[in-house]
Formats: structure tokens, C-alpha cells, sequence
């Protein structure tokens, strides 16, 4: 009998285990992988993160502050500021050292481990795993699931399933020259959402778009595109998608079971990044376990208050990246060529960019303001008066 069962050794699961562990309590963690943090990912996470949750240096492969918006029609508008705003990362070994340290706090790994079932019962969880040989049964008091998005295990628990959600695709490749983050707009691009070339080591970089439908054929589109300027050279890392949120679970928690991360809808709307909100989410359930396990009170009632620190704490900035992507979808290349070449033009882009208080993690401190720019606001006119009305708020 473990005190708590974590499903899922990424950046939430294994924070969550690490926090709990070193409180002392009993932790399991089950993954089906064998190699902890592989997962697509651009590696871009804020200052802000990092300072949080420090990185080993070998962990940090850039820093960069700023970056190239391209607009359907060619046109740039390049934001940049003093300071350091963003890292890009070696994922896999920066999700790694949670792990790491969550085993030297002695919690125990059970990798390779596929979870066939979960069940909730009066007295606590049980889990049945398999490994190639016969299955194992874990039981334990509670359970976390931080299996990322697109986990059964939600719908199985009764906390229902994130209907709302776009498709990544992202290759490594070889570029001609060292180049900084480029974003790219535009409906014959990635439609409703941008493709990016981020650096990571010399002669390397990601490439990669974000689409509702299609987004395979769109990657194919755009790696011919970037090879036909000799912007990519070669395919390093074939192309690999995954799923990634845009909206919340509409609960994350029931008796016995906190849901922490992508499985929960911890992700950025505006980006799809979902680290930073994972550690932070992953932290406040590993509290709320620890007060409930010391109440010896696992019910729903007594862990509803992890809803409500999490909603309080990033609640707000996902409802306006919401807000932010309903628009966005709606604009169409003219509208886009429109904003950026104005932004760029007039020095409202910089303006912005540099305000006091823009942070790269916390989104709503640059789409609120951009929002209410006349630019906007004119481009706005062609998504209609719901667009503006949602801009408003």
C-alpha cells in the first residue's frame, strides 16, 4: 500500500512525486516509457519558470529575448527586450532531473509499465499494471494522473474528457546558419495558429506548426517551403504529432484522484505550452494530498480546494488565451498582414512588448493590451461584433 500512485513521469507527474516524497510520504510512479520526458516539445520555457524551477546549466541550450513574427504576405515584426525572456531546453533531461530527484526522496519508478486498469474504491486506489509478464496490482490512499492529454482514464473516472483541441507536428532539422525564433502566420501556414523555427544547438533546430486538421500535410507543406528557401538543410528527427489541449478538464478532482498537467488542460491557449503551468499545478496538488492525507480525508469535498487554488492561481490567463484564440482563429491573412505590418510600422509592437510587467509566462499581460489597440481593434470588425464583444471583457 503506497500513500499515493502517480500515473505519468512527465514534468507534473514527476514534480508531484518529487514534492510528496520528500514530504515523506510513500509514492509510486507508473509509466508506460521506458525513457523519462521524451515528448514532443519546442523546449521554450520562460525566465520566470526557470527561476522557479532552476534547470542544471547543461540543461540550457540558448536563452534568447527575442523573436521574428512573419505575416502571411512576408512582413516582419521583430520583438525583443533587454533581459533574457525565455530558454530553450534539452526536455528530456530537464523532466529527467525531477525524476531524478524525486527517486533520491525515495519515491519508487516503475517504468516500462502499461496501466490497464484504475479503480476508486471506499478505502483507496487500485491500479493494475503490466510489464510483459503477469499483471501487478498497486493499490494505494490516492492517486495523481499526469498522463497527458488524450488519457482514458479521465472519462473512465467520470471526470469526463477535453473536447477541444489542436494537433502539433514537429521535426529536428538541420539549418544553413544560426538563426533566432521565428514565428510564421498565415492560413496556408498553420491555419488558426503558427509554425516556428526554434534553435537549439549549433547547426540544429525544431521545426514545427500547430493546426486543427491537417497538420501533417501543413508540416509536409512547410518543410518544403524552409528547404526551398535553404532555410533546413536536412531532416535530422522524422516528424512525430501529438495532441495538445485548449481548454481545461471541466474537473479535475474526485474522491481519492487529483488530475495535474496536459490530462487536466494545464496548457497555454495562446501557445500550447504547458511546463511551466504543470510544475505550478503539479505543486498545489501535491499540497492539497498532503493536508488530505494528514486530515485522513480523501474525499471530493476535502479536495476541491486543489480546483480552486489552480483556477485562482492560471484560471484567468487560460480563459483569456480562450478568448485570444477564438479571435485569432477568425482573422483572416489580410486582417493578420494588416496588424503586423502596423505593429511594425508604428512602434505599437515594441510598446507592447517592453510595458512593465509583459512576461513571457503570464500571456494576458500582452493580449490584453494588444486587444485594445485601434490596429486590433479595426482587424476585429471582420470577426464580428462576438469577436469584440469577447475582446472586451
Amino acid at each position: 500500500m503506497y500513500d499515493v500512485l502517480v500515473v505519468g513521469a512527465g514534468p507534473a507527474g514527476n514534480n508531484a512525486a518529487l514534492q510528496l516524497a520528500s514530504r515523506g510520504y510513500n509514492v509510486a510512479v507508473v509509466d508506460r516509457r521506458y525513457a523519462i520526458g521524451e515528448k514532443l516539445c519546442s523546449g521554450i520555457v520562460g525566465a520566470e519558470c526557470l527561476r522557479k524551477y532552476p534547470a542544471e546549466p547543461h540543461h540550457i541550450l540558448r536563452s534568447e529575448r527575442s523573436a521574428k513574427v512573419t505575416a502571411p504576405s512576408g512582413k516582419t515584426l521583430q520583438v525583443s527586450r533587454d533581459e533574457t525572456q525565455a530558454y530553450v531546453i534539452d526536455r528530456v533531461a530537464y523532466v529527467a532531473s525531477f525524476a531524478e530527484r524525486a527517486q533520491r526522496a525515495g519515491a519508487e519508478y516503475l517504468l516500462g509499465h502499461s496501466l490497464r486498469d484504475l479503480t476508486v474504491h471506499r478505502d483507496g486506489v487500485q491500479a493494475i499494471v503490466v510489464n510483459g509478464g503477469p499483471p501487478k496490482v498497486i493499490e494505494a490512499q490516492a492517486a495523481v494522473l499526469a498522463t497527458g492529454f488524450g488519457s482514458r482514464l479521465t472519462r473512465s473516472l467520470g471526470l469526463g474528457a477535453i473536447s477541444d483541441y489542436t494537433i502539433g507536428v514537429q521535426a529536428e532539422v538541420s539549418v544553413s546558419e544560426a538563426v533566432g525564433i521565428e514565428l510564421h502566420l498565415g492560413k496556408e501556414v498553420a491555419p488558426g495558429f503558427f509554425a516556428w523555427l526554434v534553435p537549439t544547438t549549433t547547426g540544429k533546430a525544431l521545426l514545427g506548426l500547430m493546426a486543427r486538421r491537417g497538420a501533417t500535410e501543413w508540416f509536409k507543406t512547410l518543410l518544403a517551403s524552409f528547404r526551398k528557401m535553404g532555410k533546413v538543410k536536412d531532416v535530422i528527427k522524422p516528424a512525430a504529432r501529438w495532441g495538445i489541449p485548449m481548454k481545461p478538464l471541466s474537473r479535475a478532482y474526485r474522491d481519492r484522484v487529483l488530475v495535474v498537467g496536459d490530462a487536466a488542460g494545464h496548457v497555454k491557449p495562446s501557445t500550447g505550452g504547458g511546463i511551466y503551468y504543470s510544475l505550478m499545478t503539479s505543486d498545489i496538488a501535491a499540497t492539497t494530498l498532503d493536508r488530505a492525507l494528514q486530515a485522513g480525508d480523501l474525499s471530493e469535498s476535502f479536495l476541491s480546494s486543489y480546483e480552486r487554488e489552480w483556477t485562482a492561481l492560471i484560471g484567468g490567463e487560460l480563459q483569456v488565451g480562450r478568448r485570444a484564440r477564438f479571435i485569432f482563429d477568425r482573422l483572416g491573412d489580410r486582417q493578420i498582414d494588416y496588424i503586423i505590418s502596423n505593429l511594425a510600422a508604428d512602434g505599437r509592437g515594441d510598446e507592447i512588448f517592453n510595458a512593465p510587467g509583459v512576461s513571457f509566462d503570464w500571456h494576458s499581460s500582452i493580449i490584453k493590451p494588444l486587444l485594445l489597440t485601434p490596429i486590433l481593434q479595426k482587424a476585429m470588425r471582420f470577426a464580428g461584433s462576438m469577436a469584440q464583444g469577447i475582446a472586451r471583457r
